[in-house]
């Protein structure tokens, strides 16, 4: 009966094993008009013993996985515990020196969202996700507008980078602060109360 037991356990972990699908996402589609469609598909579904396989085909770009909360960070700087996947940037010119990226779904991460942004293009939306619960509060819409909201286009950052001039306090702060995402929201707070206590005198 042992035996019985055991050999069926087997069998159900290999027909486990060999309907796991390899899920293929490409970086580099044409990101003039639309940073967001760096990868495609922009959010996948996986689950245990499948293989996420990132596809470089175009251009200069990372596959990093980060956090909801900090988007265009690295997960390992966000939070030292976590050691997340991180391709480093992937040089391909004209469809030439096609390289691959493969994260396999384990046990330890088939019940989590992964998220995932290009070093190049984050701050304009250009982040992903694998196993994305779109019924939560943290959505793949929610992820990409932290991504350009925190960390910014041209126009956000060089307006930070005024109020640092105009606050000593809120700089002062924001040297302090390690981290981008929350750099940006000290400069902002800290703006709004001159604004406040000028308007009272007006």
């Amino acid at each position: 009966m042992h035996a019985f037991l055991a050999g069926l356990i087997s069998v159900l972990a290999l027909a486990r094993t060999v309907l796991a699908e390899n899920i293929v996402i490409t970086v580099g589609h044409n990101t003039t008009n639309n940073a967001s469609a760096v990868f495609q598909p922009q959010s996948v579904t996986a689950k245990l013993n499948d293989v996420v396989v990132f596809n470089f085909t175009e251009g200069n770009h990372t596959v990093t996985q980060s956090l909801f909360y900090a988007p265009c960070i690295s997960a390992n700087n966000a939070n030292s515990t976590i050691n997340g996947f991180d391709s480093g940037f992937r040089d391909t010119v004209n469809g030439t020196a096609i390289t691959i990226l493969s994260v396999p779904i384990t046990t330890d991460i088939e019940n989590q969202t992964l998220w995932f942004f290009d070093y190049n293009t984050c701050s304009e939306g250009g982040v992903g996700g694998i196993n994305v619960n779109e019924s939560s509060s943290q959505t793949l819409e929610g992820f990409e507008r932290n991504a350009v909201r925190l960390n910014g286009t041209a126009s956000s950052t060089s307006s930070s980078m005024s109020q640092t001039s105009t606050s000593t306090s809120s700089s002062s702060t924001a040297e302090s602060t390690s981290n981008d995402a929350q750099r940006t929201v000290v400069f902002v707070g800290a703006a709004v109360i001159p604004v406040i206590l000028l308007s009272a005198f007006l």
